[in-house]
């Protein structure tokens, strides 16, 4: 006897372990079938499982009047079921055009936006979307023709990000239909399903009747059991992984990370792609824009690069090949100059260290200092100092001697990564540099005999000097 439609949703709530007793879910409704389904059946459902349920619609404004109905049906059909309504509207268009993305990705980033927003708002516990078993068997296809590994190929995953949930994922469009006759539910259609030029509705509506006409009767089972052997597979690696991240990814700053290459050959080439996408991920990058090229070329500069190699990806995300590491980072940082606090801490612009400055009589002035500590006679100093990134011609004259030097070359022989270099803070007199931080000072202002007043200024932060490996 086949499954219940009703059976089917409970065991998937069951097996994924998708909702607690107390549980508040905001449901996703777009207004049509799938979602008025779910939206019907999470209802019925409320009392048995002790859940109590908000609906929540972003109208996308893509179809004009046909978008503001949709908008206008499901704030009805939830006022039907005595359930709040939270409804949005937002410029999917302009956000494409501001993202450089697809209208199909837009319009998804800022609805699970949305739905992340009222889920905090209401202090709900879960997400419920309506896809389906037709929607898993689409992505997975979707994902072999584009080039996916086993994260693509787990496909729609049951549980996203531990409070996103799927409860119809093991039912089908089709018994979507069979329940929605059943209880004489109406719905919305969206015209834009029907639009060839998408490939997902090229794949709904050409290539998986092929498939199951011509090839395999059951191909949406076989795609959804080889998302789940491959969701089960990616998640045995994300476990390897984790003590693998920990030995060899590094934080440097907020968005810059590096990886130890001690031990680099012995990681399974499998791992080594997770490493450099999870560290992509730790510099503020996506892991979702690399591409398969993106990762092996980033294994070439891992493997064979040489020393100061530079490679970038998407996001503006940079590798530098060093010694012993490669850094992981931001290829940009906008310049900055701001007036050092006096005494007081000022903050490093986009970053997460900071300058320390207090002034003490010459006699409290400590004889030794940390190499992050530097002092000035106060005296010989103008009152305002500045922090700012390095410019184009930069010179300095190091402590102790006679000539300068450029900045460059004093990077060049601090060794520090070029990747690195324009979020080095430096302290001026608007003049004369008076301090890389965390790496020298400069001739001026020495402590003499004469010298009554003491300016201390010490950098302090998560890696005070910036650098990645000696």
């Amino acid at each position: 006897m086949p499954e219940s439609f009703d059976h089917k949703v409970e065991s998937t709530l069951q097996r994924h372990g998708m909702l607690e007793k107390g549980d508040q879910v905001v449901v996703a409704i777009s207004g049509g079938p799938d979602s008025v389904v779910l939206l019907h059946i999470l209802h019925r459902l409320r009392i048995r499982w002790g859940i109590t349920l908000i609906a929540a619609h972003l109208n996308h404004a893509l179809r004009g009047q046909d978008s503001d109905e949709d908008a206008t049906f499901v704030a009805e059909y939830a006022a039907s079921l005595g359930l709040p309504c939270v409804m949005e509207t937002a410029d999917v268009k302009r956000y494409c055009k501001a993202q450089g993305c697809s209208i199909e990705t837009g319009a998804r980033d800022l609805r699970y936006t949305f739905l992340e927003r009222v889920a905090r708002t209401y202090n709900a516990d879960k997400i419920a979307t309506g896809h389906t078993a037709d929607d898993q068997a689409e992505t997975v296809l979707m994902r072999v023709i584009r080039g996916s590994g086993p994260d693509g190929l787990s496909g729609i995953r049951p549980v996203r990000d531990g409070w996103i949930i799927r409860p119809l994922l093991n039912v089908t469009r089709k018994e979507v239909t069979a329940y929605q006759a059943t209880h004489k539910l109406s719905a919305r259609f969206d015209a834009t399903n029907t639009e060839q030029h998408m490939l997902r509705n090229k794949i709904r509506h050409h290539l998986l009747p092929l498939l199951q006409d011509e090839y395999n009767p059951k191909i949406q089972g076989a795609l959804s059991r080889l998302a789940d052997v491959m969701r089960v597979e990616s998640n045995y690696l994300d476990w390897e992984l984790e003590a693998l991240t920990t030995q060899h990814i590094h934080p440097v700053n907020r968005d810059a990370v590096c990886i130890d290459l001690t031990s680099w050959q012995t990681i399974p080439v499998a791992l080594r792609r997770r490493l450099i996408r999870q560290a992509v991920q730790g510099a503020g990058g996506r892991s979702t824009r690399l591409t398969y090229d993106h990762v092996e070329r980033a294994q070439a500069l891992f493997d064979a690069g040489h020393a100061g190699q530079i490679l970038h990806l998407p996001d503006e995300i940079a590798l530098e090949r060093r010694k012993t590491t490669v850094l992981i980072c931001r290829s940009t940082s906008e310049p900055y100059q701001i007036e050092m606090n006096i005494p007081g801490t000022t903050p490093i612009p986009n970053s997460d260290y900071y300058i320390m400055t207090e002034i003490v009589d010459i006699s409290d002035s400590p004889k030794e200092r940390p190499p992050s500590c530097v002092a000035f006679d106060v005296d010989v100093l103008p009152s305002q100092l500045l922090i700012r990134s390095r410019r184009p011609g930069d010179r300095m004259k190091p402590f102790g001697m006679n000539g300068t030097k450029t900045l460059k070359k004093l990077f060049n022989e601090w060794d520090i990564p070029r990747l690195m270099r324009d979020r080095v803070p430096v302290v001026t007199d608007g003049v004369h540099l008076l301090w890389v931080a965390g790496h020298r000072r400069g001739n001026q202002a020495p402590l003499s005999e004469q010298t009554r007043k003491v300016l201390i200024m010490q950098q302090v932060g998560r890696l005070a000097s910036g650098r990645t490996d000696q």
